[in-house]
C-alpha cells in the first residue's frame, strides 16, 4: 500500500527516534522519571528496543522482553542485540515483573503488538496486558493500543491496553474514530516517520484537513456585494424553541451569506428581531408554529435549510412535504425535519438529489437503522447516503461526511464542547450559508464540519473550557477560522 526506497530496519530506526523526540517533547523526561517499556517480539516489540534505546539517553528505562515463544522477527532480533551491547537499560523478561519498584513518575509504553493483528490475544499476553492496564501509572501506546484492531470492530470482551495516550505512525487509524474505544484509545497524536504514498492510492476514508479547507474556500471578489453572496430561506423556530432559529440565523450571517431571510412563526421572529438585526423576517401565517411556505420568496431564494426547533406539528409536516416535491435549490435539513422524515421514511425516496442531513447518532438511527458498532454505523452510513443520493453529516466526535460517491470523510476538529444544546442549529446555519453561496454540496458539507469544530477549538483555548462552551460562542470564532484558512 505505502512504500519507500528504505529497509524495515531504517524505517524502525526513525519510527523510534520520532516517537522518542516527540514524547520528550510532551513530557519533558528526566532521571527521576522512570519509562517501563512491553516489547512483544515482532516489529512492534522493535519499535519499543529502539525508544529504549534513544529515551535512555536522559532518563530511565526498564524493558520487558514478552517473547513467548523462540519466533521474534529479525529487526526485533537485530535491536535487542544492539541494546544489550549497548547496556544502557535494564532487560528483563515477562517473570520478572514483579521486581519493578513502581513511582509516581513511571510510565508504561505498550509495543506488545502494532497492525495487523486480527484475532483475539491469548495465554501470557492476556497476562501483560492485566499487568498494564491494573498498575495506576500513564500508558502510551506504540502506533496501535495492543490487542486492538485496526480496521474492524474490536468486540468489547476482547482483552486490551486501555493507553492514557497513543501515538500512532504517519496516518490516524480507522478504530481511533469510534466511540466505542474512546477507553481504549486516549488521547492521539500523529508521529509523521516520511512514508510515501503512491500516487494511485485510493484510502477507503479520508480525513478533512487544512490543506483541503484552502482548496476548497472560495476567494471573495473586491467588487463583490450581497447579492453575489447568495439569498438564504431559513425555516426553523417555534414558540416553545425560538433560540433554535436565532442561533442557526446568528451562525448563517456570519457564514458569509449575503442575505437571509427566516421565515417563522411571529413569536419567533419577535425573539430574533431583538438578537439579530441583520435577518430579514417572513411572518407565518400562524403565530406559533410553521404553517406554509413563503411562496414570495421561492424564485429569489438560492438555498433553504430547515428544522432547527420546528416541533412536528402536522402543518409542518406539511411544509416540509412541499419543499422535497417542490423545491429544486440546494436543501439541508436537520432536528425536527429529520425527526418528520424518520416518521415518513417514504419520503426519503423524494429527496432532491445532494440534499444535505445533518443528524446526530440518534436521529441517524431512526433514519436508517440501528447499528451494533462505529464500524457497523459507517457501513450504513455509506449505504444510506449513496441509496438516497445525499450528502449525510453525521454528528460527533470526528463527524463524519458520507457522499452519494460512496466516499466517507472524517472531521478532527471541534471537541466536547460541542456536546451542548444548540451547537447543532449552528452547524446547520453554516451550511445554509455555504450553499447559498454557491458552494457545493460535497464541498459545503466539508468546510462547514471543519470550520464549526475549529471555531470550537479557538472558543475553548482562548476564553472558555469544554464545560462552559454555549452554542452562542461558536460563530464568533467563524472568522478566526476563515482568517487561517485564508493565510495559509
Amino acid at each position: 500500500m505505502l512504500h519507500e526506497p528504505i529497509t524495515p530496519l531504517d524505517l524502525m530506526e526513525r519510527a523510534g527516534c520520532n516517537f522518542s523526540n516527540q514524547l520528550r517533547t510532551d513530557i519533558k523526561p528526566s532521571f527521576l522519571d522512570q519509562f517501563v517499556i512491553f516489547c512483544g517480539q515482532g516489529n512492534n516489540g522493535g519499535d519499543g528496543l529502539v525508544i529504549a534505546r534513544y529515551l535512555s539517553i536522559d532518563t530511565s528505562v526498564i524493558v520487558v522482553k514478552c517473547c513467548f515463544d523462540e519466533k521474534v522477527s529479525e529487526q526485533f532480533q537485530v535491536n535487542l542485540e544492539q541494546l544489550e551491547k549497548m547496556g544502557c537499560c535494564k532487560i528483563i523478561g515477562f517473570d520478572d515483573l514483579p521486581e519493578i519498584q513502581l513511582t509516581p513518575t513511571t510510565y508504561f509504553i505498550d509495543a506488545l503488538f502494532g497492525i495487523g493483528l486480527s484475532k483475539p490475544m491469548a495465554g501470557k499476553y492476556l497476562e501483560g496486558v492485566d499487568f498494564i492496564n491494573n498498575a495506576n501509572v500513564p500508558v502510551i501506546a506504540v502506533d496501535v493500543p495492543s490487542g486492538l484492531y485496526c480496521d474492524q470492530h474490536t468486540p468489547l470482551t476482547n482483552k486490551t491496553v486501555h493507553a492514557t495516550k497513543t501515538y500512532t505512525f504517519q496516518f490516524m487509524k480507522q478504530a481511533y474514530l469510534m466511540p466505542e474505544n474512546e477507553s481504549r484509545v486516549g488521547e492521539v497524536q500523529i508521529i509523521d516517520i516520511g512514508l510515501l504514498i503512491p500516487d494511485d492510492y485510493q484510502p477507503k476514508y479520508r480525513m478533512i484537513d487544512l490543506d483541503l479547507m484552502k482548496a476548497l474556500l472560495k476567494k471573495r471578489a473586491k467588487f463583490s456585494h450581497k447579492g453575489t453572496h447568495g439569498h438564504g430561506l431559513l425555516m426553523a423556530g417555534s414558540a416553545a424553541m425560538p433560540g433554535a432559529a436565532v442561533l442557526a440565523a446568528m451562525a448563517a450571517l456570519r457564514g458569509g451569506i449575503g442575505k437571509l431571510t427566516v421565515h417563522a412563526p411571529h413569536s419567533v421572529l419577535f425573539t430574533l428581531s431583538h438578537f439579530l438585526p441583520e435577518a430579514l423576517m417572513s411572518f407565518d401565517q400562524n403565530d406559533n408554529v410553521l404553517t406554509h411556505l413563503p411562496q414570495q420568496l421561492l424564485e429569489e431564494i438560492n438555498a433553504i435549510g430547515m428544522g432547527p426547533g420546528l416541533g412536528k406539528k402536522q402543518q409542518t409536516v406539511s411544509v416540509l412535504k412541499d419543499i422535497l416535491h417542490e423545491q429544486t435549490v440546494p436543501l439541508v435539513l436537520d432536528a425536527d425535519a429529520l425527526n418528520m422524515l424518520s416518521e415518513n421514511k417514504t419520503w426519503l425516496a423524494f429527496l432532491p438529489s445532494n440534499t444535505i442531513l445533518t443528524p446526530h447518532y440518534k436521529e441517524f438511527e431512526r433514519l436508517a437503522g440501528h447499528a451494533e458498532n462505529g464500524f457497523a454505523r459507517i457501513e450504513l452510513l455509506k449505504k444510506f447516503a449513496q441509496k438516497y443520493e445525499v450528502v449525510v453529516i453525521l454528528k460527533g466526535a470526528y463527524s463524519s461526511v458520507a457522499l452519494p460517491s460512496g466516499e466517507v470523510w472524517f472531521n478532527t476538529t471541534g471537541n466536547s464542547g460541542l456536546a451542548t444544546a444548540g451547537s447543532g442549529d449552528i452547524l446547520t446555519g453554516l451550511v445554509l450559508a455555504l450553499l447559498a453561496q454557491g458552494y457545493s454540496t460535497t464541498a459545503a458539507a466539508l468546510l462547514a464540519v471543519y470550520i464549526h469544530g475549529r471555531a470550537a477549538d479557538i472558543a475553548v483555548q482562548e476564553f472558555a473550557s469544554a464545560e462552559s462552551l454555549i452554542a452562542s460562542d461558536i460563530p464568533l470564532y467563524f472568522g478566526r477560522v476563515f482568517k487561517q484558512i485564508n493565510e495559509q
